[in-house]
């Protein structure tokens, strides 16, 4: 397993992880917000014990980052963590976000309470008494913006958390970087970028320019790019957050098979089509790691195996982007 640096945190990193999305099941929404009940967020084929069983041979193979979320599962996916670490806790490095904070006004002290208690309740689903890279998963009114940012770094000195961050989907343009620079610490941030949509590569050369460790959610496109239903798409749970864009048939047999196509990045045994798509962005500057969903024990090994497989080569890489732009065109995506 190759390791890489977390941008400034110093932490070693494998190069790739879990992204714990995956594990906290069919169950979804934003964490205690009784303004948006439990709607498709979640995803389909998780079985805990697989999830643990997965996370244990994640260590064996030198995968020691997870990174998950409060929402998660409305915390499901952390308390599944929770009981996978527990007695292993410091072999990990754990990355975690909290979500919503339920008001429109910039309310100060219900930022800074919201922000407190989210840390407090993932420390517990964790069994942890420390989070190593802390991230804001959305921003809260702009006005309470540095609220947010000094509460992080209160629970730093606390020793609570290691270090501080952002998703990709709290802010992703340089100049909102920049102002969270400006009131806070920002050592990592989770950005999603894979094959398929590549819209990440602006935020990717700003991580690379300001020592931001970067971890890359959905590189395998929700499983797009797995390689498993080039022959057939599949028909999801409607409970499943992919479940809509699955239901034009016509449009997702003939992307598939369009994407299909890329069976040539695994001619001769050299890498599955899953290490392929991994290695791509792995070989992207400005990419620490890659947090790939994995729900069982061969899953995590084949993903793992990524580090391990040649880089693409330039004619390759440039042939697989023409195939995937043509197939997500057929899509309507």
């Amino acid at each position: 397993m190759e390791y890489r640096k977390l941008g400034s945190t110093g932490l070693d990193v494998s190069v790739v992880g879990i992204g714990g999305w995956p594990l906290g099941g069919l169950v979804g929404g934003p964490v205690g917000d009784p303004r948006n009940p439990v709607t498709d967020e979640g995803w389909s084929g998780a079985d805990d014990s697989q999830s643990v069983a997965m996370i244990r041979r994640a260590e064996e193979l030198g995968v020691n980052l997870i990174d998950t979320a409060e929402i998660y599962g409305d915390g499901h996916s952390e308390a599944v963590i929770g009981m996978a670490v527990k007695g292993r806790r410091e072999k990990f490095v754990i990355s975690t976000k909290v979500r919503g904070f339920y008001t429109d006004e910039a309310d100060l002290d219900h930022t800074r309470k919201r922000i407190t208690e989210a840390c407090e309740g993932s420390l517990r689903r964790l069994q942890s008494d420390y989070i190593d890279v802390y991230l804001l998963h959305k921003l809260p009114h702009p006005g309470a913006v540095p609220a947010a940012m000094e509460t992080l770094m209160k629970l730093k000195d606390e020793g609570k958390i290691r270090f501080a961050g952002v998703s990709y989907t709290a802010a992703n343009k340089p100049d909102d970087l920049h102002k969270l620079m400006a009131l806070g610490e920002v050592a990592a941030m989770v950005v999603g970028y894979n094959m398929v949509s590549r819209g990440g590569e602006e935020t990717l050369r700003f991580a690379a320019e300001n020592d931001i460790g970067t971890m890359i959610a959905s590189p395998l496109a929700s499983g797009v790019l797995s390689g498993q239903w080039f022959d057939n798409p599949p028909e999801f749970d409607p409970m499943d957050l992919r479940y809509h864009g699955y239901q034009n048939r016509e449009k997702t047999t003939a992307a598939f098979k369009k994407f299909g196509e890329l069976r040539f990045l695994i001619e001769g045994g050299k890498r599955s089509m899953a290490q392929a798509a991994l290695r791509y962005i792995l070989d992207t500057h400005g990419v620490t790691s890659v947090i790939a969903g994995s729900l069982n024990p061969s899953e995590i090994e084949e993903n793992a195996g990524a580090s391990d497989v040649s880089p693409l080569t330039d004619e390759e890489r440039a042939r697989a982007i023409a195939i995937v732009d043509e197939a997500s065109a057929l899509w309507g995506r």
